[in-house]
């Protein structure tokens, strides 16, 4: 069963196409499109984190509960800044069963199996794909903000850029001492100071690959 929901209506789009003044300029018409969007995915995002918190497996790591909290906070405060935002343009939210989002994100984590051990883990995982799609969602709602002038859309798509751009960030530190700890539970023998090792191999991925591209 996906974490974040999926829908069997099959006129699913993958633009979310709210509901616009038509008189409104094409310029207006696309952030507010893209504001939509937004508003349905992290709505999306948010469903699963409450019953993540009260699993009873995830107050079992310290680290995976203070993440997932972050989250759930942050995620709450952006859908409602993105409400006022899209109440500003005057633009309507998109159906949430009609919004493409529920299909992407259902594809995702189909596979899972929930009787499997590596709930916690798996979780982090499905919150971490969903973050990267609302990161790579935010560039392009920055992007058309600032290249059509709405400077105000374009900070607010900077701050929840930022915010996600963290977390993602904390899931990576966070993730290898999850799935080493599930390995134990399971009965397996981990190799001492393994966590450590797999920050340090995995922060410097990140920092030369980073290097690589500016």
């Amino acid at each position: 069963m996906n974490e974040f929901g999926t829908t069997s209506d099959q006129s699913v789009r993958f633009d979310s196409a709210p509901v616009v003044d038509e008189t409104a300029g094409n310029e207006q018409h696309s952030i507010q499109t893209y504001v939509s969007d937004m508003l349905a995915l992290e709505r999306h995002i948010a469903q699963p984190l409450k019953r993540q918190l009260d699993m009873q497996d995830t107050a079992k790591y310290g680290g995976a509960l203070t993440v997932i909290s972050q989250l759930q906070s942050l995620c709450a405060s952006h859908v409602t800044a993105l409400e006022q935002c899209l109440e500003q343009l005057g633009g309507h939210a998109a159906s949430p069963v009609k919004s493409a989002w529920s299909s992407l994100l259902g594809a995702g984590a189909a596979a899972i199996d929930s009787a499997r051990k590596t709930k916690v883990s798996k979780n982090l995982r499905d919150d971490y794909t969903a973050l990267s799609l609302a990161s790579i969602s935010y560039t392009m709602l920055y992007a058309t903000s600032a290249g059509l002038g709405d400077a105000t859309v374009g900070d607010l798509a900077k701050r929840h850029l930022a915010d996600y751009a963290r977390i993602v960030m904390q899931i990576n530190q966070v993730i290898p001492d999850v799935v080493l700890q599930e390995l134990r539970d399971d009965g397996e023998t981990v190799q001492t100071g393994a966590a450590e090792l797999i920050r340090q191999t995995t922060n410097e991925v990140w920092k030369t690959q980073a290097d690589v591209t500016h």
